[in-house]
């Protein structure tokens, strides 16, 4: 048989490469004839480096960049030559993960750290660059990013913004000079893993969804919607409601005006850039995985969106997930089975410890079940 592994990561528990090392390992101990193929997943978000690099053979670079408020950090980004790509996490560069709590503050927060990056996936000279853009510290429509990509932007007295001003200045924008943008972003194809579909501004906008989340009160969030319509009419002289332009506080509009760019679904490009497609090919089974399946699992997550790649070309999804809350029913469409992974009652803090080894013996169980089912095909079981 030939076996497809496939999962996300388990949130707070294990990465992508680590659950399919443990599927794969218990299925090898049932079955150790089989071809099993390891293909660790993403979504875009975190972990989407780390995955790709496992799923394309890759390797990882560290390099120095601003966080979201100026200061000097190290942040990475992927490289699998053989696939033409380079691959970076915003949230490495500009996340809200680099902040404490107490220095959230998207008006003067900064995307001016993951422009830096994006300049060092440049300078590799790949020809595909693959963007995931979750998990942001900031609302300043990218300003920041284009800046250190080699943009200027100026005030109403023709004052030119200082590099890493944050959200609170996109307001004062009043002219715009790209004439010093890097010409390698024309040369290159830019692929945005983002699953977020807001317009740049409004009720459903970037400063008014993602600004508390970040930090913003409610004052701060108008005062940044205001920046980001002043920005957009700056910068596109209209503002056409995109879907996603609103993703990362604005990054997404900003990528628009650059290069060539496409947006995607984060799991769906991520499982095309690993080659999944083609994993699939006379494949028997296909197994994902994620910490807990619900009814977002349903809606466009990337355990749905593999099995209804493994569909398409014919191969049955098996899902094995650390919580399923959702009437069983409501995975039957998708999934031929969905297991949860878990041994039994226990803390959450219980399972989490315990994740590695319950995926192991998950592994066992569907190789076991695989067996009785070729037996059963072969005539060997009555």
């Amino acid at each position: 048989m030939k076996i497809v592994i496939a999962p996300d990561s388990f949130k707070h528990a294990l990465r992508s490469p680590a659950v399919a090392a443990a599927l794969a390992a218990g299925w090898r101990e049932r079955r150790p004839g089989d071809l099993v193929i390891e293909l660790p997943l993403a979504d875009g978000g975190e972990g989407t480096c780390e995955a790709l690099m496992a799923a394309l053979n890759g390797k990882r670079r560290t390099v120095e960049v601003s966080d979201p408020l100026g200061r000097r950090c190290r942040a990475e980004f992927g490289l699998a030559p053989a696939a033409g790509l380079a691959v970076a996490e915003m949230a490495a560069a500009s996340g809200i993960e680099l902040l404490a709590p107490d220095e959230l503050n998207p008006l003067a927060a900064s995307s001016y750290g993951f422009g830096e990056l994006i300049r060092s996936m440049l300078d590799t000279r790949m020809p595909r660059l693959l963007l995931g853009i979750g998990g942001s510290a900031t609302v300043d429509g990218g300003i920041g990013m284009l800046q250190a990509l080699g943009a200027r932007f100026f005030d109403r007295n023709g004052a030119e913004l200082p590099p890493k001003c944050g959200g609170g200045a996109l307001i004062r924008v009043a002219a715009a000079d790209f004439s010093g943008l890097d010409d390698r972003l024309a040369q290159t194809e830019i692929e945005v893993a983002c699953d977020v579909i807001n317009p740049l501004t409004g009720p459903h906008g970037a400063a008014a969804v993602f600004g508390p989340q970040k930090g913003a009160s409610p004052a701060e969030v108008m005062e940044l919607d205001s920046g980001l319509r002043n920005w957009a009419a700056v910068i596109a002289g209209a503002l056409d409601g995109a879907p996603g332009d609103g993703a990362a506080g604005g990054v997404g509009f900003a990528l628009r005006t650059i290069g060539q760019v496409r947006m995607a679904s984060g799991a769906a490009l991520v499982a095309e850039c690993a080659g999944l497609g083609g994993h699939l090919a006379e494949a028997d089974l296909l197994i994902t995985g994620e910490g807990c399946s619900d009814d977002q699992t349903l809606d466009g997550k990337l355990c749905a969106t593999v099995a209804e790649i493994a569909a398409a070309n014919g191969v049955p999804a098996v899902l094995c997930s650390g919580a399923l809350r959702s009437a069983p029913e409501r995975f039957d469409h998708i999934f031929a089975a969905a297991f949860s992974i878990a041994a039994g009652p226990g803390s959450l803090d219980e399972a989490l410890a315990a994740t590695a080894g319950n995926l192991r013996r998950a592994g066992r169980n569907l190789a076991g079940l695989a067996g009785v089912f070729a037996s059963c095909n072969a005539g060997g079981a009555r």
